[in-house]
């Protein structure tokens, strides 16, 4: 009996779901004063709940390396709570995988680290039109570059603010 309830709740979520359900785009500052770009895909599961898969890519770089290679890739589970005629709330929380790599001034000797981690944000979100809103949001990805050890890692923090736009399908 509990496995045909399951088998039902399943096929129920897996018929109202199965879509792409949107996409965005934002700029995103660092509190290390990084400049990042933030590209993200949406599936629909049910009734304001996504999957958002996400791509974030730093594209500045630091004063304590020649060179400066960051991508994170993130899987997140998001709501989207309506709290006013065009307002809406976006927490989101999940897994991101960081890869750094980073050639220092000082010894001009290449550092690379890779890991994965939980990571959280919100998104404040005004809707222009029924398929298109402005966001701002916070993300924490939670990385401190462990194999950096004698460089100042508080150069390279990993929280973001960051504004842009989505297009909901």
């Amino acid at each position: 009996m509990k496995n045909l309830i399951l088998a039902i709740m399943v096929a129920t979520s897996v018929s109202v779901a199965g879509s792409i359900s949107g996409a965005g785009v934002a700029y995103s500052q660092g509190t290390d004063e990084s400049k990042n770009i933030t590209t993200f895909l949406n599936y629909n599961l049910v009734a304001g709940f996504d999957l958002r898969f996400e791509y974030n890519r730093n594209i500045s770089d630091y004063k304590e390396f020649l060179t400066s290679d960051i991508n994170r890739y993130a899987l997140f589970a998001t709501y989207t709570q309506p709290v006013g005629y065009s307002l809406s709330i976006t927490p989101k929380m999940g897994m991101v995988k960081t890869n750094g790599e980073f050639e220092t001034l000082s010894t001009l000797k290449k550092v690379s680290d890779s890991s994965t981690d939980f990571t959280y944000g919100v998104e404040l979100n005004y809707d222009l039109s029924d398929n298109l809103a402005l966001f701002a949001g916070y993300t924490d990805y939670g990385h401190n570059f462990k194999s950096l050890k004698d460089i100042k890692k508080s150069e390279i923090e990993s929280k973001n603010f960051s504004a842009g736009l989505k297009i909901n399908f």
